[in-house]
């Protein structure tokens, strides 16, 4: 008989042994809403075990055994911290006790999150645990740690935080994005053009920005009198991110390429992180690809992925979408220097020969439309009441300038040439000649100074 009573002992000790070494397992999983709308998320009623019967004035106390949440998932390498958690009993025994509980923040030390003040027996203890968003930026992945309780069974209970893998585009990029070219000073050293892309997206995983056209050439259309279609290589484009996790610029291809550091983009506190990309055409290539007036359009595609080494494993991109558009006006200048150009015939030879003489310097044109310069004069060469017909002047390119019609002055604008495709500053060179057949014209005329205005005009319709 009394190796029978001493069996059960054992038995019962062994149980109690098993009992007081086991754990619960409270999971709290973050909605995505809270971290994109920055709003506390409470986990109610989480199943966490029971309490012990509570004397007058008893108390359920919890605490973290650890400094932090660790990361328990691959990928994810920070730790949470403690305080973002805030516990408080909910209920014992199916008694709701919401108004008499202690909401407190976790720590490592022990604090008290229910007091019975009349007493209260055993049963089953519920707890929300109240999780506070702003302030932290949170990285997706499971967070653990053992907490311990006193008066309240097991003991030792695991508590997870669970953040979801979170990527979804809050702001997107507007569209179309204008570029406008209304000077000719942005064909000009110094000059360009650019705009600025901006857009934000919701984030808990770090990211990776990349940037691509949809199209290797820019579309072109107008309304202008253009000779040919410009074909523009979309890697006249250029990109530069703005701010700490920018990468070096790119040339737009079709291919995605990363406007960011390689390093990726970090979650940040609020888990939105916002973007600024400014495109921009350089002067040169402004000159050399965009000089015909009208609109030069070229589809962007920006994407937003989950860095490769980050948790979770996979996890879809996110994409915004513009359409940059490089508008160009009409425009047309041409500049003459001040200059006189003198004749002198004081000799025998300038009578038999005629005389050339070359502007000192050329004239400059600039037109975004195919255009072409006219020459005409004010009258004949006039000294006092004197006149020389003013056709015996020949307005030409120098022997080095081609595509330059010879005129004979008149005061009828008449086309040095025409047509010439859209350029900036392009410069002419010209010589005025009076040939020997125009000399008879002179002879006779009373010896002075014969002026006469001659006027070169653009005309680019």
């Amino acid at each position: 008989m009394l190796k029978k009573k001493l069996h059960i002992a054992l038995s019962t000790l062994l149980c109690c042994f098993t009992a007081a070494g086991s754990y619960a397992q409270a999971t709290v999983t973050i909605p995505a809403v809270n971290i994109t709308s920055q709003s506390d998320y409470t986990a109610s009623a989480v199943p966490s075990g029971s309490s012990a019967a509570l004397s007058v004035l008893g108390s359920i106390t919890v605490k973290s055994s650890t400094a932090n949440f660790p990361a328990t998932t691959s990928g994810t390498s920070a730790p949470l911290a403690l305080g973002v958690v805030h516990p408080k009993v909910n209920s014992i025994g199916g008694l709701n006790l919401l108004g008499a509980a202690t909401e407190v923040q976790l720590s490592t030390l022990a604090q008290g999150i229910y007091t019975s003040v009349l007493g209260l027996g055993s049963g089953a203890l519920t707890i929300d645990y109240r999780i506070a968003i702003a302030g932290t930026a949170w990285l997706a992945g499971t967070y653990a740690t053992p907490l311990t309780f006193v008066n309240a069974t097991p003991v030792s209970q695991n508590l997870s935080i669970v953040v979801p893998a979170l990527l979804t585009l809050n702001t997107p990029v507007t569209t179309p994005t204008t570029m406008t070219v209304n000077a000719l000073s942005a064909f000009r050293t110094g000059g360009g053009v650019s705009a600025t892309n901006t857009f934000d997206y919701f984030s808990t995983v770090p990211t990776d920005v990349f940037l691509n056209s949809t199209s290797s050439t820019f579309s072109f259309s107008t309304t202008q009198l253009f000779n040919s279609t410009p074909v523009v290589p979309s890697g006249k484009l250029t990109a530069l991110l703005s701010g700490a996790y920018a990468g070096p610029a790119i040339s737009l291809s079709t291919a995605a390429q990363a406007i960011s550091v390689s390093g990726s983009v970090p979650v940040v506190a609020t888990n939105k992180n916002g973007q600024s990309n400014t495109l921009s055409i350089s002067a040169a290539d402004l000159k050399a690809n965009f000089v015909q007036a009208g609109t030069y359009t070229l589809p962007i595609v920006y994407t937003i992925a989950k860095n490769v080494a980050a948790y979770p494993a996979t996890l879809a991109s996110i994409t915004t979408s513009s359409s940059v558009q490089v508008t160009v006006a009409k425009m047309s200048e041409l500049t003459i220097p001040a200059s006189t150009v003198n004749f002198s015939f004081t000799t025998p030879a300038a009578y038999s020969q005629g005389l050339t003489v070359a502007m000192p310097n050329p004239i400059t044109v600039s037109s975004t439309v195919p255009y072409g310069v006219t020459v005409k004069t004010s009258g004949n060469f006039i000294s006092g009441a004197n006149s020389i017909p003013a056709g015996v002047m020949i307005v030409e390119g120098t022997p080095s300038q081609t595509g330059i019609s010879p005129v004979t002055l008149s005061t009828t604008a008449t086309n040095l040439f025409n047509g010439s495709n859209p350029v900036i500053d392009r410069t002419i060179n010209l010589q005025f000649r009076v040939p020997n057949t125009q000399t008879v014209n002179l002879l006779n005329k009373p010896a002075g100074t014969y002026n006469a205005t001659v006027t070169f005009t653009i005309v680019a319709p």
